[in-house]
């Protein structure tokens, strides 16, 4: 994929998988709701699971976004990642994820419901590999 089409096809209300490296070395893979901005990767999660205390003890994630029907893209992002609690700018970014994959209308509500998860993940990738057909 050229960048517009990369851009384009994470733009869609795919989900993202993030692995990280486990307590023990062994991976551990998760589906989120994210959004990219063109460089980074973005994750509005609960500063209690698993993935994000891996995060906080080593940084190296990979993201895989994929279809799952033919044409069969994808695009795999290996970097780094960091956890921030209540940032400037949290209930934007916030936001932002919740409108990508619910309804204009369904948002505020949806956001007041988890009001108290303040922790957003930024991945910033130092790879990006994409395919738009198949395996």
């Amino acid at each position: 994929m050229d960048d517009a089409e990369l851009r384009s096809f994470l733009d869609r209300t795919l989900t993202a998988t993030i692995a990280t490296v486990g307590r023990n070395a062994t991976p551990h893979s998760v589906p989120v709701w994210y959004r990219f901005d063109g460089r980074i990767f973005t994750v509005w999660t609960d500063p209690s699971r698993r993935w994000v205390k891996n995060v906080e003890r080593n940084p190296l994630v990979s993201v895989v976004v994929a279809e799952h029907a033919p044409p069969f893209a994808a695009v795999v992002a290996r970097g780094t990642a960091e956890v921030a609690v209540d940032a400037p700018g949290t209930d934007e970014e916030i936001r932002r994820i919740a409108e990508r994959y619910l309804a204009a209308d369904e948002v505020p509500a949806y956001v007041a419901q988890w009001r108290g998860l303040r922790t957003i993940v930024r991945i910033m990738p130092r790879q990006i590999r994409s395919w738009a057909r198949g395996f």
